[in-house]
């Protein structure tokens, strides 16, 4: 899914509002894929922070980050956003701790398909005192 024609936005817009409000816990914009996203964009994690933290919606940054942007980049951006994963073996180690789910699934190599699998994993009932997991699950109403 994209916000204002970009993957990840969404999850940029909601880190930096966590971070604004003190609320972030483990995660982190940059360095990462937010702060790939930021060098591809031509703008830095300052710049954006101050647009998110005067926005009242994420239509507000998303204008802002039009105005502030080249979007003919985003379908590139994009792509390499996709097609980003972990370079080795080694590189793969020092991101177990931080994602468990890396464990699970050897197969795993894709940053965007570790992001959603590690969001479900850390959310699962039965991992709720494992380290990486969330503090509580949340479950839905009946």
């Amino acid at each position: 899914m994209t916000v204002g024609g970009l993957y990840f936005l969404a999850r940029t817009i909601d880190k930096t509002r966590a971070i604004l409000a003190g609320t972030q816990g483990e995660y982190k914009v940059a360095p990462g894929i937010s702060g790939y996203l930021f060098d591809d964009l031509g703008i830095t994690e300052e710049q954006f922070t101050q647009a998110v933290r005067n926005a009242q919606s994420d239509d507000d940054v998303v204008a802002w980050l039009h105005a502030h942007t080249d979007r003919s980049k985003y379908p590139e951006i994009n792509e390499k956003l996709v097609t980003r994963r972990l370079r080795d073996a080694e590189h793969r180690a020092t991101f177990v701790d931080r994602y468990p789910i890396l464990n699970e699934r050897p197969d795993l190599w894709n940053w965007f398909e570790i992001f959603d699998l590690d969001d479900e994993w850390m959310f699962r009932p039965e991992n709720l005192d494992k380290p990486g997991a969330a503090k509580t699950v949340v479950t839905s109403p009946l």
